[in-house]
């Protein structure tokens, strides 16, 4: 991990090579025991790359996050395709916004949002079984509440092991997942987080999703075309 205040990265491919260079083969003991899996489409990318250069399989673990009625850009609570839930309770009591409808929004999240992805990058198959195995989260931007409802799944499922990779994180982000998992692996940790832009020179932008689909079909490590 670097520590630069004038840490800078020059798009998403040199995040990619020092991320996997971060990543080696030391990690990984039995193949067959490990799993890779992404948090966000924009993730894919990079979770593509690390299963080619390790050899390991690899799925996404579809979410979505439920944002104030108040304010667009507040993230109150986030869901994921195991109907996980994680609530930012401060956040919700401070808008005095009712868990009745944190409940029934996420719901809808889940069944208008989330159970479209699955049928559109997974032909609708259920996630690959975590049972006994050593995964690896993997993230194109730090968020807190993806992190943990993640974490929280993944827990559900009788993983053995947890370690979590995003190019940059928050320092407190990072704390809060060194004290709940494996290992963390990140490029730069900062406690002035301004946002995931801010750590690179070229314009960041959102894959689309035939950009995704083109990255999962012609991968076979991905669990649908195994």
């Amino acid at each position: 991990m670097q520590i630069d205040l004038d840490f800078k990265l020059q798009n998403r491919a040199e995040s990619a090579t020092k991320l996997i260079e971060s990543f080696s083969d030391k990690f990984i003991s039995n193949k067959e025991n490990w799993i890779f899996c992404a948090l966000s489409l924009n993730a894919v990318a990079l979770t593509n790359m690390l299963s080619k250069r390790f050899d390991i399989n690899y799925d996404i673990l579809f979410n979505d996050i439920l944002y104030a009625p108040q304010n667009s850009e507040c993230e109150i609570a986030i869901v994921d395709e195991n109907s996980e839930l994680v609530i930012h309770e401060e956040l919700v009591k401070s808008f005095d916004i009712g868990l009745d409808y944190v409940y029934a929004q996420t719901q809808r999240i889940y069944e208008e949002e989330i159970l479209k992805k699955i049928y559109k990058f997974r032909n609708g198959k259920n996630l690959v079984s975590f049972k006994d195995m050593n995964l690896l989260f993997i993230d194109d931007e730090a968020n807190s509440l993806r992190a943990m409802v993640s974490i929280k799944s993944a827990l559900k499922k009788d993983v053995k092991n947890i370690s979590y990779m995003c190019a940059v994180i928050p320092k407190e982000i990072e704390t809060v997942l060194k004290k709940n998992i494996d290992n963390v692996f990140c490029l730069y940790s900062t406690e002035n987080y301004i946002d995931n832009q801010h750590y690179y020179i070229e314009k960041l932008k959102d894959f689309k999703e035939d950009e995704i689909m083109n990255i999962l079909e012609n991968n076979k490590k991905f669990v649908v075309n195994m």
